[in-house]
C-alpha cells in the first residue's frame, strides 16, 4: 500500500519495478493525473535503463502537444534524457519540439527541449539544422543565457557552419555577456563560420575574441585565439591590427596557446604584409620549441611573412625534425623564401 496514496502505475515484473505497457497504457489515459504519474514513473526509472524507455517516445511527444497539460517541463526532461539515450528514437520528434519551443519560449520546457534537440544534433545534425532560423530566435528571445541553446548552435555549426550563419549575432552577444560561461563553445562556433562559405558573415565579435587572448582560462584563451586564426582564413584584414596581441601569446606557457598564436598570424601574413613584424624574433625562437605542432605553425608563419633570416634554420628542420608534419612545412618554408 502507498503511503500517500498514490496510485501504482503498473505491477512489477523486473529489475526496474514498472511494466513499459503498463505505463504507456497510463499515457494514453484521459486523466491528466494519471498521465502525469505515469512520467513521474519514466523519469523516476529512467536512469536504470533508458534504452527500456525508448518506446514512449512518440506518446509523450503527443503528451507535449496538448496545451491543457500542466507537466510539459517533466516530459521534455524525459525526452531530453531519452535523445541521449538514443538520437535516432527521438529525431523523428524534432519537427514537433522545435514547434513547441517556438510557441512557448520562455517556459521551462523549451530549456530541457534545447536540451534534448542539442543530444539529436549531436548524432543526427542534419534532422535538425534545417531548424536552425527558429532555434536562433527561440535562443535570442532567451536572451542567449540559455547553456544547451548556445550548445546546440555550437553543435549546428559543426555539421552545417555556412546554414549556421544566423547565429552569429546571438553567439556573439553570449560570448560578450558572459565569456566565462558561453565563450569556449561560443567561439568555436563563430570561427567555424567565418571560416566557411557564409555569405558575409558580421565580425563584430572579432573584438571579444581579441580581448580574450590573455585570458587565464586555458580552454577561453585558445578558442579566442584560434577564433582570430578562423576569421583570418578569410579575412585577414580583419585581424591585422590584433597582431601585436597575438604575438605576445607566443610567449604562452601553454603550448596549444604558442600553437594557435603562431598559425593565426600565419594566416594574417598571407594576406597582409605587416602580421609578422611584431613576432619575428618570437616565431623564429619556436623553431626549437619542445612541441612539434608548434614548430610547425611557427613554420608557415616565417614562410608567408617571408623572414629570411629563418632560412638557414628552415633547411636543417626540413631534412632534421623528428616529426614528418615539421619537416614538410619546413620544406614549403624554404621554397617560399
Amino acid at each position: 500500500m502507498n503511503g500517500d496514496g498514490a496510485e501504482t502505475v503498473g505491477g512489477s515484473d523486473d529489475t526496474t519495478g514498472f511494466r513499459v505497457p503498463s505505463v504507456l497504457a497510463q499515457l494514453d489515459s484521459d486523466e491528466q493525473a494519471r498521465q502525469r504519474r505515469a512520467v513521474r514513473t519514466i523519469r523516476e526509472a529512467i536512469d536504470d535503463d533508458p534504452s527500456r524507455w525508448l518506446p514512449t517516445v512518440p506518446k509523450l511527444r503527443a503528451l507535449l502537444g496538448q496545451p491543457s497539460i500542466e507537466f510539459h517541463a517533466e516530459i521534455a526532461r524525459c525526452l531530453g534524457d531519452l535523445a541521449a539515450e538514443s538520437a535516432a528514437d527521438v529525431a523523428p520528434s524534432v519537427d514537433a519540439l522545435v514547434s513547441f519551443a517556438a510557441d512557448n519560449e520562455h517556459a521551462p520546457a523549451t530549456g530541457e527541449l534545447l536540451r534534448c534537440l542539442e543530444a539529436v544534433a549531436t548524432e543526427r545534425p542534419t534532422d535538425v539544422v534545417e531548424h536552425i532560423d527558429t532555434i536562433v530566435a527561440i535562443v535570442d528571445a532567451r536572451e542567449g543565457d540559455d547553456r544547451h541553446g548556445l550548445r546546440l548552435l555550437a553543435t549546428l555549426s559543426i555539421a552545417d557552419p555556412a546554414a549556421a550563419e544566423p547565429a552569429v549575432p546571438v553567439l556573439s552577444d553570449a560570448v560578450a555577456a558572459d565569456p566565462e560561461t558561453h565563450g569556449t563553445p561560443c567561439l568555436s562556433a563563430l570561427g567555424r563560420i567565418a571560416r566557411s562559405e557564409a555569405t558575409a558573415p558580421s565580425l563584430a565579435f572579432v573584438d571579444e575574441a581579441v580581448a580574450l587572448i590573455d585570458h587565464d582560462d586555458d580552454s577561453l584563451r585558445n578558442n579566442a585565439i584560434g577564433c582570430l586564426g578562423d576569421v583570418a582564413h578569410r579575412t585577414p584584414s580583419a585581424v591585422e591590427e590584433a597582431c601585436p596581441q597575438v604575438a605576445a601569446a607566443l610567449d604562452s606557457e601553454n603550448p596549444t596557446t604558442r600553437s594557435n598564436a603562431a598559425v593565426t598570424i600565419a594566416r594574417v601574413a598571407a594576406g597582409t604584409d605587416t602580421a609578422v613584424e611584431p613576432a619575428r624574433e618570437q616565431l623564429y625562437a619556436l623553431l626549437d620549441d619542445d612541441h612539434a605542432h608548434v614548430r610547425a605553425n611557427a613554420c608557415l608563419a616565417l614562410g608567408y611573412g617571408g623572414v629570411t633570416r629563418a632560412a638557414d634554420r628552415l633547411e636543417r628542420l626540413a631534412a632534421d625534425d623528428p616529426n614528418p608534419t615539421v619537416r614538410k612545412r619546413a620544406s614549403w618554408a624554404v621554397d617560399r623564401l
